[in-house]
């Protein structure tokens, strides 16, 4: 702390130096090196896309979890978002292979993703002051259950989240990758972002692999990437075809996301009433509690 101290004050900006936590540096280094790392040989990559899940939990179950609102896994998605525009905007367009209106739906659906995401951001916000405000009655006045955890009453259906210090209404979870809860407030924005990232993901996963890698013609004019054996021979192409896999890997989960919330809506409920409903089964999940945590949410 002494040396980050040090290394402040040398570039403090006007007004005073700007603190910044050392768990929100992690991912501006970590991500590039990982990236530097997996394009070596194709046993890197399968090596670095298995072991850092693990290291991630790793972090989070021993040093993360301690930090009320830790900002690792927001400038995660930062870090991930830009790294991958400027590897398909430097590296993947430049070879020529990709329509500039391709380009275009890309660059779109990538604005998208970022501006619903920001919004669902910015109404959470907006949210947990209006439920601060709200709770701040006296224990006698206003209507709803009372909180057992903040002590306050709270509408129906409004689940406490210890994250935000506050009840939300219908809430879904507090999605660790925006660092904000997910409920009635912003759930369509939070949809309409999953929407847009996860078809920015993964069609420009498809865009970047049919480009470095040889491709062939499924319907019209859609490709696929057939044989990708050689992009290991350059750097900058292997950096491409690792970005592409990451890409698609990030875009499927979204999609899956995308997919079962649709399924809650239709089922008229939350994910967060469906983990209480599992809690009280007499069967086991513990599984699928951690592979949940894992990705996105927190209890």
């Amino acid at each position: 702390m002494s040396f980050w101290e040090k290394l402040r004050k040398p570039c403090s900006l006007r007004g005073g130096a700007k603190q910044i936590s050392v768990d929100a540096v992690i991912p501006l280094f970590a991500i590039p090196t990982l990236a530097v790392i997996a394009a070596q040989a194709f046993l890197w990559t399968l090596f670095i896309f298995l072991a850092t899940p693990i290291l991630v939990y790793y972090l989070h179950h021993n040093f993360l979890r301690f930090l009320l609102r830790t900002k690792f896994f927001l400038m995660w998605t930062i870090t991930s978002v830009l790294f991958l525009m400027i590897i398909f905007e430097v590296s993947v367009v430049p070879l020529l292979e990709i329509l500039p209106e391709e380009n275009l739906i890309f660059i779109v659906c990538v604005v998208g993703g970022i501006w619903c995401g920001y919004e669902t951001k910015l109404k959470a916000d907006c949210g947990t002051q209006e439920s601060a405000l709200i709770q701040g009655l006296e224990l006698g006045e206003g209507s709803g259950e009372l909180c057992t955890t903040c002590r306050r009453r709270a509408p129906s259906r409004a689940y406490h989240c210890r994250l935000c210090q506050t009840c939300i209404l219908n809430r879904e979870y507090h999605c660790r990758w925006l660092d904000c809860c997910i409920g009635s407030s912003n759930l369509r924005w939070y949809l309409f972002c999953l929407f847009f990232s996860a078809f920015a993901f993964i069609y420009g996963s498809n865009l970047t692999m049919t480009s470095v890698c040889h491709p062939f013609i499924l319907i019209g004019t859609i490709l696929l990437p057939d044989d990708c054996s050689d992009v290991y021979y350059e750097l900058d192409i292997a950096l491409c075809f690792v970005s592409s896999l990451y890409s698609l890997l990030v875009g499927m989960v979204l999609l899956c996301y995308f997919l079962y919330h649709l399924w809650l809506i239709y089922l008229g409920t939350t994910s967060n009433e469906r983990r209480l409903l599992l809690a009280e089964s007499p069967y086991d999940h513990e599984m699928v509690k951690n592979v949940s945590r894992l990705f996105c949410c927190k209890t």
